[in-house]
């Protein structure tokens, strides 16, 4: 599949779109499930997401099975019951259950093929107080079943395919990118696929979409975040909210591309592929210094996992900037093995360190310095104390080693996300042939660091690091 002729997407639709056959298939199991729900239950459930909005990819069968309480049930109450008709649910059907945690636990499953996960939440109205953060989702699943026409469900795939064909698909706290539903408000605000395009190609951050025209919106609440959806049924909150602006500029950028020159690989894009030998030959000239810290998976879900390592990441490059280590870049990879990259531009320095003292003209705080540097070279320059110091870390690896070198809960006390300190006591951190060698034997991991480096969102180039720079000098 090549370029698109006028925007005819049957192409892309008959790999998207699920068959009679699929779409039969899948309600069928549906209403089973639903009639089960409300056997063991007693309660009225409903099917939120994709497939209650009839909106899926084709195979992507991820059901979502949300049971309605009412809003005078008490929250242990609601946990516990939830738990108990959700296991019930996934026993009658002959399926394999397991306890997740979200905002609260719920129970996902493997039923006949498709992947469950049956949610208890609060039954609520429309600008009824929310009691837990699922309770507008049969909200999301009303407004879209009433104002989305037959015809715009292709152009919600479309719209769904092109973002993950573009990366920027998923609103998870790994991906913070576009949901399902964002896509399904965009088809709802501008009608169809093309034009969707046409207007997010002019997009400038922060672009404001406010479809039911809520007035008196305090729009300063979302200040820095690049796309603001003013959600159809509460007003105060921002649908767009997770989307980083990362992935913002990537979708108004291939939304440029794509509208000067349609083409099918903007939704089926080439497969991953390692670096190259060339690209690690750019990325070795550069002549910094990378660093990979890697530690074992903790056994929690990926919207936990993301946020602990980039805090991780944050008070690490924190550490290191202190210490006078400059960190050209940081990234995160968890696809496999929870690693951390730091891409530096200091990672060595001299045995000594300059300390810049009080004026000479302050008795007080020379006093002090004096006794503090007593043991170090002292001299006044330009009317202040200067001690040169022995410095504790010379490398940043030995920074690194010693800050993680601690039991988990002095790691904890350090600021160090509570999932994680445990894995990092046990830490391994790679520099130099060995951060090559780590790249070289991770595929997935090498893919990811070529996409970082080596593909420019303004152009969707092969540029190297080096050409980039060059371009924005």
């Amino acid at each position: 599949m090549g370029k698109l002729k006028n925007a005819n997407h049957t192409d892309v639709l008959k790999k998207i779109k699920p068959s009679h056959e699929e779409t039969e298939r899948v309600k069928r199991f549906v209403q089973q499930l639903l009639g089960v729900s409300k056997t063991v239950s007693g309660l009225d459930s409903v099917i939120v997401g994709s497939i209650g909005k009839f909106t899926w990819l084709a195979g992507d069968h991820d059901i979502d099975l949300f049971i309605m309480f009412d809003s005078s049930v008490p929250r242990e109450e609601l946990e516990r019951l939830g738990l108990e008709y959700g296991k019930r649910v996934v026993e009658e059907l002959g399926g394999k259950w397991k306890v997740k945690y979200a905002e609260h636990p719920y129970t996902s499953a493997t039923i006949k093929g498709y992947d469950v996960d049956i949610v208890p939440c609060y039954r609520i109205k429309y600008g009824e107080k929310i009691k837990s953060a699922v309770d507008r989702s049969p909200l999301h699943l009303r407004h879209v079943l009433d104002y989305i026409k037959p015809a715009m469900l292709d152009q919600v795939r479309l719209l769904k395919q092109f973002c993950k064909g573009i990366g920027v698909y998923g609103s998870d706290a790994k991906n913070q990118g576009f949901s399902g539903y964002i896509c399904e408000l965009l088809v709802l605000q501008y009608g169809s696929f093309e034009a969707a395009m046409e207007s997010a190609s002019s997009w400038k951050p922060p672009h404001i979409i406010n479809s039911e025209r809520h007035l008196g919106v305090p729009l300063h609440q979302f200040k820095d975040q690049p796309l603001v959806i003013i959600d159809p049924v509460d007003p105060g909150r921002n649908v767009a909210a997770v989307v980083s602006g990362e992935n913002f500029m990537k979708f108004v950028s291939a939304a440029k591309r794509y509208k000067q020159r349609p083409s099918a690989r903007f939704f089926f894009p080439d497969a991953r592929k390692p670096l190259s030998a060339n690209q690690v030959k750019s990325l070795q000239n550069r002549e910094t210094k990378f660093i990979a810290l890697q530690m074992k998976h903790p056994e929690i879900i990926d919207d936990i996992l993301y946020p602990q390592l980039r805090r991780t990441m944050s008070r690490i490059v924190q550490l290191l900037e202190h210490d006078e280590f400059h960190v050209l870049r940081a990234l995160e990879f968890a696809e496999r093995q929870p690693t951390i990259i730091f891409e530096l531009e200091v990672w060595s320095l001299p045995a000594v360190k300059k300390m810049v003292g009080p004026p000479i003209f302050s008795e007080k705080h020379t006093s002090e310095f004096l006794a503090k540097y007593s043991k170090s070279f002292l001299y006044v320059h330009e009317n202040r104390w200067i001690a040169e110091v022995p410095r504790r870390h010379k490398t940043a690896v030995s920074l690194i080693n010693d800050f993680l070198n601690a039991a988990p809960p002095v790691l904890a006390e350090r600021g160090v996300p509570k999932y994680l300190a445990p894995q990092l006591s046990k830490k391994k951190v790679a520099e130099h042939h060995e951060f090559w060698k780590l790249v070289k034997k991770d595929a997935a991991l090498s893919d990811y660091i070529r996409q970082k480096y080596f593909v420019d969102i303004t152009r969707d180039s092969k540029a190297t690091p080096n050409e980039s720079n060059k371009k924005q000098d």
